[in-house]
């Protein structure tokens, strides 16, 4: 036989030799096989959904690993790698991630901590209910439902919003801590058995609820800490009574439409810190805080104020017709609060005197963050008040940070910029948000030559113009925010 055809003998242990879990070749060992199945299927579970399944097609032994795995279940992953053809529509796109939904499920058998389901689910609840009855079932703790709806009238011409209906499994999930909702309603809660005992952050969006669920809630999820609000239809007056909960976010629409809250009522929460209401709020809510001894942070406050009652201290209208706010005398005064927010016209001389009054309520405060909001028809307010007006407790001892939005160097906002630079004894930074439209050089520089630095209280206060390029959000100023909260879907 020619040497050219001889077969070379294999030496046991030399490198032609692949031992087991090993591939030959130029390709190099194959050294994660090697690892054992817990480790494996711990990296799996840090990957993609559609990556961790299409490990099954590497060998026998990967065949079934991912299915094993603790996985995060985000519908928005799962999408068809194939081009749809023209007559795709996006009904199709959603029965075919429904569908694969469906046979995540049946097969994995390995926990599901957290998940994300996002869809118009209201075309098929049976599958949904099976999808969260089989989640609780696996220890989920983070489960974020958003279910959308198209737009669907009745003969009045007036929008019918749908919503799903939470199967009732969902309310005893001991492992639930997260929950977030965007188009449900909640079942009733139990009273025999204990519904939610673990959940600690409730964020519901567009969601049915009514004041007896809101009042259950708090009074049997003992862990409930975080609640937020947004566009829920159904809540009229809100009682809040809770040992555990330390923060509450409310954006609700004015009492035109059905998603308005009329009252809001702090009765006992001697562990609530943070109150977040959206930005006009308190121009139809009534809020009234009887027992919150920890509470840190509150806004916004706008001066256009119904009814803001702290203790002995209530600022109201006196009139719907003549709404000039008139303030009882200051027997209450929040010693807590280091944050508040507000927003305010300071053209208008009654809202600068509330701003005023306000600040003589929290005498510790650290933080004032202001937005400025101006008039459709500008008038030139009194220019002089802020150069009457005495100093605070909070500006003597406490406040070192001031944020002025929108702030565009006129009479009233530069006097109260001036007012707040020239008595805070400890503060350390004032940043004015500017208008871009306004934002000139020789402007930039006949502000900093009005704002009287060298008068300032404070030695060490620094004041920094910025150009105000982006709309801020209202609840950006915290970090209690809701991060990644899905916008409506529009209509398909």
């Amino acid at each position: 036989m020619p040497a050219s055809t001889k077969r070379k003998e294999r030496v046991p242990g030399s490198k032609s030799e692949a031992p087991s879990g090993r591939r030959g070749g130029g390709d190099g060992p194959d050294l994660i096989s090697l690892l054992p199945d817990d480790l494996l299927s711990s990296i799996l579970s840090l990957l993609p959904i559609k990556d961790s399944a299409r490990t099954s097609v590497l060998s026998t032994r990967w065949r079934h690993l991912w299915t094993t795995a603790s996985l995060h279940l985000d519908s928005d992953h799962l999408h068809r790698n194939k081009r749809p053809s023209a007559s795709w529509t996006p009904r199709h796109q959603e029965a075919w991630r429904a569908r694969a939904i469906d046979q995540i499920l049946s097969v994995h058998c390995g926990p599901i901590p957290t998940s994300h389901l996002s869809g118009y689910f209201l075309d098929n609840p049976t599958n949904v209910d099976t999808w969260l009855e089989i989640l609780t079932r696996k220890g989920i703790r983070d489960l974020s439902f958003f279910c959308h709806y198209e737009r669907r009238f009745v003969e009045d011409a007036e929008e019918q919003q749908c919503f799903y209906r939470l199967p009732s499994s969902l309310l005893t999930c001991n492992s639930l801590i997260t929950l977030k909702l965007t188009n449900c309603q909640l079942p009733e809660l139990p009273r025999s058995v204990p519904a939610f005992v673990n959940l600690r952050n409730l964020f519901m969006q567009f969601t049915a609820l009514c004041d007896g669920t809101f009042h259950d809630l708090l009074s049997y999820c003992r862990s409930l800490q975080h609640v937020a609000l947004i566009h829920c239809t159904g809540l009229r007056s809100l009682h809040v009574r809770s040992r555990s909960l330390d923060s509450l976010v409310l954006k609700c629409s004015s009492p035109d439409y059905t998603d308005s809250v009329e009252e809001l009522i702090i009765e006992d929460a001697p562990n609530f810190r943070c109150l977040m209401l959206r930005e006009n709020a308190l121009e139809y809510l009534q809020v009234e805080i009887l027992n919150a001894p920890k509470m840190e942070l509150f806004g916004f406050v706008c001066m256009d104020i119904k009814r803001l009652k702290m203790g002995g201290t209530c600022f109201e209208a006196t009139t719907f017709y003549e709404p000039n706010r008139t303030v009882s005398s200051l027997s209450t005064r929040m010693h807590s609060l280091k944050t508040l927010a507000i927003s305010v016209i300071f053209d208008d001389d009654s809202e600068a005197e509330v701003v005023y009054d306000l600040l003589k309520c929290f005498p510790c405060l650290e933080t004032l963050d202001v937005r400025i909001v101006f008039l459709d028809d500008p008038h030139d307010g009194d220019s002089g008040y802020w150069e009457r007006q005495g100093s605070l407790d909070c500006l003597d001892c406490h406040l070192e940070s001031v944020t002025m939005k929108g702030f565009e160097g006129q009479s009233t906002d530069l006097g109260f910029a001036k007012f707040i630079i020239a008595k805070a004894r400890v503060l350390k930074e004032m940043t004015l948000l500017c208008a871009s439209t306004n934002w000139r050089r020789e402007w930039v520089e006949n502000i900093q030559q009005q704002l009287c630095l060298e008068k300032s209280a404070s030695p060490a206060v620094e004041v920094v113009l910025m150009k105000d390029q982006y709309r801020i959000d209202e609840f950006s100023t915290w970090n209690l925010v809701i991060n990644d909260w899905p916008q409506p879907v529009e209509a398909r």
